[in-house]
């Protein structure tokens, strides 16, 4: 009796002490929680790039292609996205940016769907590997065209594919 009254002492006492400095510093990861793995690809203009310059800020990293049609009927609430979110607070981050990563192949199309779509004001990443490459294996984005939506922490606060999804989430954390 007095060893498991001693056993269970020490375990909550574990427990305890887990919590103690707050929320443990998360692993990195997919899920929501998580930190993301980091980013050190250039843009298309050749400018370096690491995902660790917008520490503090509301990011999207939003994986799409020129030739992949609900990426482009996106493209207008991306616009939207930035216009009614660049400069505001939120919480855990502030001002909202968007990392456009391109699992393009091929430089000209993609050149053309950025001007005729205007998408503009963006950080343009593409390395023209397509879904075979490093990033796109990095972030599981091989079948399907996800979004993460990450804090000023880096961790990430929502994945989905739909920009409206994103928009509420934003919504939410705005102060």
């Amino acid at each position: 009796m007095r060893n498991k009254l001693l056993f269970i002492t020490i375990l909550a006492g574990f427990v305890f002490l887990s919590f103690i400095n707050g929320s443990p510093e998360p692993r990195e990861g997919l899920q929501v929680g998580n930190k993301i793995p980091s980013i050190n690809q250039p843009l298309l203009d050749g400018t370096p790039f690491s995902s660790d310059s917008l520490k503090g800020k509301m990011v999207l990293l939003d994986f799409w292609a020129s030739f992949d049609a609900p990426s482009r009927v996106e493209s207008s609430r991306k616009k939207e996205l930035v216009r009614k979110y660049s400069k505001q607070e939120f919480l855990n981050g502030k001002d909202f940016v968007i990392v456009s990563i391109s699992l393009d192949r091929f430089k000209t199309p993609l050149m053309q769907v950025i001007e005729q779509d205007r998408l503009f004001g963006m950080y343009h990443i593409c390395n023209f590997k397509g879904r075979d490459s490093e990033i796109a294996k990095k972030f599981e984005t091989t079948q399907n065209m996800t979004n993460y939506l990450i804090d000023g922490h880096g961790r990430i606060v929502s994945v989905s594919d739909n920009m409206e999804k994103i928009d509420q989430t934003l919504a939410r954390l705005q102060r």
